[in-house]
């Protein structure tokens, strides 16, 4: 690896997995928090040379990949409520879900197609349930 790709790289912790991807691919969806990275944040260690952040892993997988792809895959061990927090936190729109459960995984995508607010209702219903068994479906 030669010096000048490494200054084009940056490495983030995230939940204490450590994730690298090249800065151009974070600058793809503008106005998010990983669009907006400087060395001035207080979450950037010079010494190791990458930014911290104690947020959700797996989460933060699949948000990279939806910069490297622009498909954002919903993990199904993950609580709705808990993904929203996570889009909300890096900065990206909730707004961009769309169905794909038919072909058997959920996907958001950039391309804005109709938002299908049940899929994380259904998700937030299951959580409700299970911190309130007194709680009742409509």
């Amino acid at each position: 690896m030669c010096s000048s790709d490494a200054a084009k790289r940056v490495i983030l912790n995230v939940g204490g997995l450590r994730h690298e991807t090249y800065k151009t691919t974070l600058k793809k969806i503008p106005a998010t928090r990983l669009s907006r990275l400087t060395e001035a944040l207080a979450n950037y260690d010079p010494i190791l040379n990458e930014y911290f952040f104690d947020r959700h892993p797996v989460v933060f997988a699949q948000i990279l990949n939806y910069y490297r792809t622009g498909k954002l895959h919903y993990p199904t061990d993950v609580c709705g409520p808990l993904f929203e927090q996570e889009l909300e936190f890096w900065g990206l729109d909730a707004n961009q879900v769309r169905d794909n459960t038919a072909h058997g995984l959920t996907c958001l995508s950039d391309r804005h197609n109709a938002f299908i607010p049940s899929i994380f209702r259904c998700h937030r219903l299951s959580f409700l349930d299970f911190t309130n068994p007194f709680l009742q479906a409509p």
